[in-house]
C-alpha cells in the first residue's frame, strides 16, 4: 500500500491577494460600495460607530439592533461585507462590534459629490 503523502501534489500556501493594497483601503472601498448601493446603512454606521465610542467599560460586548434601529436580519449584510462581526451571541441577544471602527468613520465624514 503506498503512503497517500505520494498522492498529493506539493502544496505551498499562497498569500490572499499577490498587490501591494492596503488593509484599510479595501475595507473603505467595501464601506463605500455598500453606502452607494444602500444608502440606508449609512445611519445604521453612524449610530454604531456612536454606540462603540460611547462605551468606556472594559467588559463592553457591542451594540444590538435596537442600538442602531436596524431589523436585524439588515446586519447580515455588514457581516457578510466583513464591515462588522458577532463579538457575543446567546439565546436572548447578539451583540455585534465594527471590525474597522476609524475606517468607517473616515468614509462617513468624506464629502460625497
Amino acid at each position: 500500500m503506498k503512503d497517500r503523502a505520494s498522492f498529493l501534489p506539493n502544496l505551498t500556501l499562497q498569500p490572499l491577494s499577490k498587490g501591494k493594497a492596503d488593509p484599510t483601503e479595501a475595507t473603505k472601498a467595501r464601506i463605500k460600495s455598500l453606502i452607494e448601493k444602500f444608502p440606508e446603512y449609512r445611519k445604521t454606521l453612524i449610530l454604531a460607530a456612536a454606540h462603540e465610542d460611547a462605551s468606556n467599560s472594559n467588559g463592553y460586548r457591542g451594540w444590538q439592533w435596537q442600538d442602531v434601529e436596524t431589523h436585524p436580519t439588515k446586519l447580515i449584510r455588514l457581516i457578510t461585507e466583513g464591515i462588522a462581526l458577532v463579538n457575543f451571541k446567546s439565546r436572548h441577544a447578539s451583540n455585534y462590534l465594527l471590525r474597522d471602527r476609524g475606517s468607517v468613520k473616515e468614509v462617513l465624514l468624506e464629502k460625497t459629490p
